[in-house]
C-alpha cells in the first residue's frame, strides 16, 4: 500500500516525511533539478501487539507497515501539478497533502502569503482538472463508439459534471460498484486524502482551514513538523523522557499513522507465538 506526500514548495513536506518515518532526507536547499523521491516503510504502532509481546516474549515481532513516498513536486507554467507528479500519485492508494501553517521569515512562501486554505485549493484544483481531462477523453471515445447509454458513460458523465464546476468529489462520491468500474482510470479525487497542517510556534490560517476541511469531509492533522522530526531522531529512551516532560504519551506521528492506516481501509490481523508476534494488514 503506497501513500504519496505532496505539497507546495517550502511547505515542510520532507520535514513531515522525516517526522513520520524517522528518515534523514534532505529538507533544505532543494528546489529542482534531478528527480528525487524519498521512500520509507513505516511501522504502524499497535498497542495490542505490545501486549502480545509481553505475554509471548517472541524471537521476532513485526508491526503492520505502510509505504510512504515523498514526491518531488513540479509545477506547470500555469501553476498546476506537473504530469510526472500526477502520474506518480495515480499509483498511490492515498494522498497526504502538506499545507504550510507556520511563520518563518527565513523560509519565504512561494506565493508570498502564508494561507493554508489557499494552498489546499491550489492543489485540489490541479487534481480535479487532471481527472476532468481524463474523464472527458474517455467520454469522447465512448461517444464515437456509440456507447452513450453504457454504464461506464453514465458514471464518467456524472464525474465530469462534478469536475467541470471545479468540485472536489471525495472518496465516497461513487458507490462501491461504480468506483470499481472506473478504478482503472486512477482518478485522484476518488482516492482517500489526508491533510496535514504543518504548524509551529507561530501558526497561521488554521481556523478557516478547519472550517473548509469539515465541509469537504476530509481528515486534517495539525503537526509541528520541525518538532516531530527532532523527536523522531531521538533514541527510544530519550524520546520517552522528552515526551514525559511534555506530558505526552506518544509522538503525534503515532496517531497520524493509525489514522492513515484506517484511511487506507486497513485493519490488522494479529498472530502470536513464541517464534513471532505479527500484525498482518487486511482490507476491511
Amino acid at each position: 500500500m503506497e501513500t504519496g506526500i505532496i505539497g507546495l514548495p517550502l511547505s515542510g513536506k520532507t520535514t513531515i516525511f522525516n517526522a513520520l518515518t524517522g528518515q534523514d532526507a534532505q529538507v533544505s536547499g532543494y528546489t529542482g533539478g534531478k528527480k528525487r523521491v524519498n521512500l520509507a516503510e513505516v511501522e504502524v504502532p499497535d498497542p495490542r501487539l505490545e501486549e502480545l509481546n509481553k505475554i509471548f516474549k517472541p524471537k521476532k515481532s513485526r508491526q503492520a507497515v505502510v509505504l510512504i513516498k515523498d514526491l518531488q513536486v513540479d509545477f506547470t507554467p500555469q501553476g498546476g501539478l506537473a504530469a510526472s507528479v500526477l502520474g506518480e500519485l495515480r499509483n498511490c492508494e492515498a494522498i497526504i497533502i502538506i499545507l504550510r501553517a507556520f511563520l518563518d521569515e527565513s523560509v519565504p512562501h512561494t506565493l508570498e502569503e502564508i494561507n493554508p486554505l489557499q494552498d489546499l485549493h491550489t492543489i485540489l484544483d490541479s487534481l480535479v482538472f487532471s481527472d476532468y481531462e481524463i474523464a472527458e477523453k474517455r467520454l469522447e471515445r465512448l461517444i464515437k463508439e456509440g456507447k452513450k447509454k453504457s454504464r461506464e458513460y453514465l458514471i464518467l458523465h456524472k464525474l465530469s459534471e462534478k469536475f467541470s464546476t471545479g468540485g472536489y468529489t471525495g472518496s465516497d462520491f461513487l458507490n462501491p460498484d461504480e468506483e470499481k468500474l472506473v478504478s482503472g482510470f486512477g482518478f485522484l479525487t476518488l482516492k482517500p486524502l489526508i491533510l496535514v497542517a504543518n504548524s509551529g510556534e507561530n501558526q497561521v490560517g488554521i481556523e478557516p482551514l478547519e472550517k473548509e476541511v469539515e465541509s469537504l469531509k476530509l481528515a486534517l492533522f495539525t503537526i509541528s513538523g520541525q518538532l516531530e522530526m527532532e523527536i523522531a531522531r531521538l533514541t527510544d529512551e530519550d524520546q520517552r523522557d522528552f515526551l514525559a516532560e511534555m506530558g505526552l504519551e506518544e509522538p503525534a506521528k503515532n496517531r497520524f499513522l493509525r489514522q492513515l492506516y484506517s484511511t487506507l481501509n486497513l485493519i490488522s490481523f494479529l498472530t502470536a507465538s513464541e517464534k513471532e508476534v505479527r500484525a498482518w494488514s487486511l482490507i476491511r
